[in-house]
């Protein structure tokens, strides 16, 4: 029994970790969930200065420097996308094995249990045919007393 206990306290622990584990990915992937919006939005921001900028009119070099820094924003944009994608991965993986990991200390629990129920009921077995064994030697015992046997 103790080695059960051994097996489902290393299962705990493993669990625990794998849980940690993905909480701590979850958050790397919010924080890169946050920046790719941060940059969409600056994206979007430094675009509508742009139009503005061609309502009343840019030269040439301001355009093309308009157009060049949107073009590194786009590839920050997709590169934090990438990233984002690989995050998800790494959650989705985090999250497979921290449910093995959940699966397999539910299996030692119930394992745990079972032998628990089985010691449980073997004690009781044990202890009724102690108290057959009371109940039957008392009743030899009367049975002596009432019908002494002749010698």
């Amino acid at each position: 029994m103790q080695a059960m206990e051994m097996l489902r306290d290393l299962a705990q622990r493993s669990s625990e970790k794998a849980v940690e584990n993905l909480g701590r990915l979850q958050r790397q992937q919010q924080e890169a969930q946050t920046q790719l919006g941060q940059l969409q939005r600056y994206r979007d921001e430094y675009q509508r200065k742009l139009h503005d900028s061609l309502t009343q009119g840019v030269s040439s070099s301001q355009w093309r420097d308009y157009q060049q820094f949107i073009g590194s924003l786009d590839k920050a944009i997709e590169q934090q996308q990438r990233r984002l994608g690989e995050h998800q991965t790494r959650v989705d993986s985090g999250r497979e094995h921290w449910q093995g990991e959940r699966r397999k200390l539910n299996a030692y629990e119930t394992l745990h249990a079972r032998g628990e129920r089985d010691a449980a009921y073997r004690q009781a077995r044990q202890e009724q045919r102690h108290s057959d064994e009371m109940a039957a030697q008392l009743l030899r015992r009367q049975q002596d007393t009432r019908h002494p046997q002749q010698g």
